[in-house]
């Protein structure tokens, strides 16, 4: 099941683009903590969902997309 559009027209979105200050960006240790589960539970959302982009060698992990909004 897909909480949200897999054709969505903006993603991925150009890390040259994005401002990771605006609070829809969050590391994956933040995210965790939002969606209150385990660090690891996050890890393997991250391989099986397409919720977050690497910029400069770091994950960032995109709050819409980790909640299906």
């Amino acid at each position: 099941m897909d909480l949200y559009d897999n054709t969505d027209p903006h993603w991925p979105i150009c890390a040259l683009n994005i401002d990771l200050n605006d609070g829809s960006w969050l590391t994956p240790q933040q995210a965790a903590a939002v969606a209150r589960i385990s660090e690891r539970t996050l890890w393997r959302w991250v391989r099986e969902r397409d919720i977050s982009i690497k910029v400069g060698g770091r994950l960032w992990v995109n709050k819409r997309r980790l909640f299906g909004q």
